[in-house]
């Protein structure tokens, strides 16, 4: 298995509609439920967000985002960055309980 960094670059900052909104967040989950995405947020000055995604390549992650409904409403592009993780905390949730 491969790991990524995904950063989303807000391309179009009008306001994004509650459907589009919708269809991203129900993507999102998707892949999430499915073990794909560890973790998804907005960047704090929010032009865009960055979540980490493991994928059997990075063709694998193109094709996730190439059906994104942000991609697809060209509201957002993606960098994508792989990486090879060599250290873990052993209790991620209680990492991110601050």
């Amino acid at each position: 298995m491969k790991y990524f960094i995904v950063e989303g670059i807000i391309k179009n900052s009008d306001p994004i509609d509650e459907n589009t909104m919708q269809e991203h967040m129900v993507y999102s989950k998707k892949a999430m439920d499915e073990g794909l995405i560890l973790m998804s947020g907005l960047k704090e000055n929010m032009s865009g967000g960055i979540f980490v995604m493991k994928a059997e390549s990075l063709e694998k992650v193109e094709d996730y985002l190439s059906d994104e409904p942000f991609k697809l409403s060209g509201i957002q592009d993606y960098q994508v960055i792989e990486f090879s993780p060599h250290y873990f905390n052993q209790s991620p949730s209680e990492w991110f309980n601050n």
